[in-house]
């Protein structure tokens, strides 16, 4: 996405008018509070302007261009994985609207109040009727494809989109800094954007200073999601998890480049798992045995060695357990954005039990 100032006489009219046409496959709106109630927990929602950026302001995007006419103060982070909403609390900003699903540890330390309205998705990715109820001057969609849905939310406000035709979940996962800087200049917001990368480099440089250990070694990341979906792949280079190995000081591991995001590991491929450390994620309910009690995986140098990281996420919504410890979170799920937020606390879940393997 392209941000352009306005040029004169083309500014945008954004109207309400055909909504209801346009959204008659939208779900019935969450009530999750009264306009007056949104109105007046509203307030506070972004930070003081900086007065770097002149308005009118105008939105490039893949599919269609709008303009913001005035600093916007209500923002709708509509984006289904919750990128946006992160990237807005890095900011110190909280939306007026998210998915339900935006619930996660990192992103609820870092809001200032609660986010007054939720809205679920259901048969469609965006339930219009509820994003509009909800009366945002900014619609944000992170490294979403918007072929079929621009035109409606462009009817609601102005909308900053950042994907790419054709772009993938991990480019756009990777693809912080960037969208952080976006947000920064449409919210007037320009310098906290780059408070927030510069808080974010300082915690991984603090990190490799103090955790020389894993500097030079090499680490991967499976998940398995069982029968259905296999053992997947999750560490290949330029991948969300590989970012944050390397943001710790790990090497680049060669046998990653035999594998795609997320590629099912066949038999034929588990040598080629190989690592110093392996983080596994059981996503299969308990069923991880399939996978690690099969002799090539038990041959594989790490695991021979111990050097292998078991995450159960089998326990409480919302937890997960290493070595017979819960911790409240989403280990896999910060691991699989790798946002400003999600990264450093994925960090700081992982670290001590890949300390302790590779000790071990």
């Amino acid at each position: 996405m392209t941000i352009t100032r306005a040029r004169a006489g083309a500014l945008s009219t954004l109207v309400l008018a055909g909504l209801v046409a346009l959204t008659a496959c939208a779900g019935t709106p969450q009530q999750s509070s009264t306009s007056s109630a949104s109105d007046a927990a509203a307030e506070g929602l972004v930070p003081a302007a900086e007065g770097t950026t002149s308005y009118p302001l105008d939105l490039e995007t893949q599919w269609g261009t709008t303009t913001l006419e005035k600093r916007p103060e209500r923002i709708a982070a509509v984006t289904p994985s919750q990128d946006d909403a992160e990237a807005l609390a890095a900011l110190g900003v909280t939306p007026v609207i998210a998915s339900e699903w935006a619930t996660d540890v990192w992103l609820e330390d870092a809001l200032s109040q609660e986010i007054p309205n939720r809205f679920t998705t259901g048969d469609t990715q965006y339930p219009v009727e509820q994003i509009a109820a909800a009366k945002p001057d900014l619609i944000i969609v992170l490294g979403a494809d918007l072929a079929g849905d621009y035109e409606k939310l462009s009817s609601i406000a102005p909308v900053l989109a950042t994907a790419q035709k054709g772009g993938t979940e991990q480019s756009v996962a990777n693809d912080w800094a960037d969208s952080i800087r976006q947000i920064g200049e449409a919210l007037d917001l320009q310098d906290a954007a780059e408070q927030a990368l510069d808080e974010e480099e300082r915690f991984y440089a603090d990190f490799r200073a103090d955790n020389p250990e894993f500097a030079g070694l090499t680490a991967t990341y499976l998940v398995y999601y069982g029968e259905e979906g296999g053992l997947q792949y999750h560490s290949t280079v330029g991948s969300p998890a590989e970012s944050v190995f390397e943001r710790m000081g790990f090497a680049e591991n060669p046998g990653a480049s035999q594998f795609t995001y997320r590629q099912e590991v066949s038999e034929e491929l588990l040598s080629a798992l190989d690592a110093d450390v392996i983080l596994f994620s059981d996503n299969s309910d308990g069923n991880y045995a399939d996978i690690t009690e099969q002799p090539l995986f038990q041959n594989l140098q790490a695991v021979k060695d111990g050097h292998l990281v078991l995450v159960d996420n089998r326990a409480t919504e919302g937890t997960f357990v290493i070595d017979g410890v819960e911790h409240t979170g989403n280990m896999p799920w910060a691991l699989a954005r790798s946002g400003p937020l999600s990264g450093t606390w994925a960090v700081t879940q992982i670290a001590p039990a890949l300390q302790s393997a590779l000790a071990g």
